[in-house]
């Protein structure tokens, strides 16, 4: 159920998301500066691409909200109940922050490969470009370029980085959500 949460949080916040990818691109070497700053960005798509160039990626990262949230939640459940019920950790702060670590691991693999291809469809060059010209059509056209061009690893571009951002946000909200619990006077499931 969490997912669904997850879907239209993420359906809502694509412009913002779209914005910022667009954003992060400039940074590379050699990639035009299109926007100063947020407000610059948003009117720059708005003008030039429309309402639905805010929302351009929007399926992906629904995609990508759900394969998130969904693994995170799971990931977490299943790996606290291994350990304890192997009896290698009590119930407490270190099994959660072990069961949390576990599962911001476990959120970077699944989510990797939709975040390169929320990205690759969201940063692609639209402005100027015929429909039929547009490199990703769709998520699926996406995912079956990149495997054929740059295989398997092609998805995992960056990984480090997403783990790196999803396994702490994953041990303090796990962990935070089991202090509150514990405080509230809710026993562990």
């Amino acid at each position: 159920m969490n997912y669904i949460v997850g879907a239209i949080g993420s359906s809502i916040a694509t412009p913002t998301d779209l914005i910022r990818v667009r954003l992060q691109a400039q940074g590379r070497p050699g990639a035009e500066t299109k926007y100063s700053g947020f407000i610059s960005a948003f009117t720059h798509i708005l003008k030039n691409e429309g309402i639905r160039g805010l929302y351009r990626g929007m399926s992906p990262t629904v995609q990508r909200a759900i394969v998130v949230t969904a693994t995170q939640t799971a990931g977490y459940d299943h790996t606290k109940h291994t350990i304890l019920n192997a009896g290698l950790m009590k119930e407490g702060g270190a099994l959660h922050i072990t069961a949390s670590m576990i599962a911001g691991f476990m959120v970077a693999v699944t989510s990797s490969p939709v975040d390169v291809i929320k990205t690759r469809i969201m940063n692609q060059k639209i402005d100027g470009i015929c429909k039929d010209q547009i490199m990703y059509k769709h998520t699926l056209d996406c995912l079956w370029k990149i495997l054929r061009s740059e295989g398997i690893f092609g998805l995992y571009k960056g990984f480090i980085p997403n783990w790196l951002r999803l396994g702490p946000h994953t041990i303090i909200s796990f962990y935070l959500f089991e202090q509150f619990r514990s405080m509230a006077g809710i026993k562990p499931i």
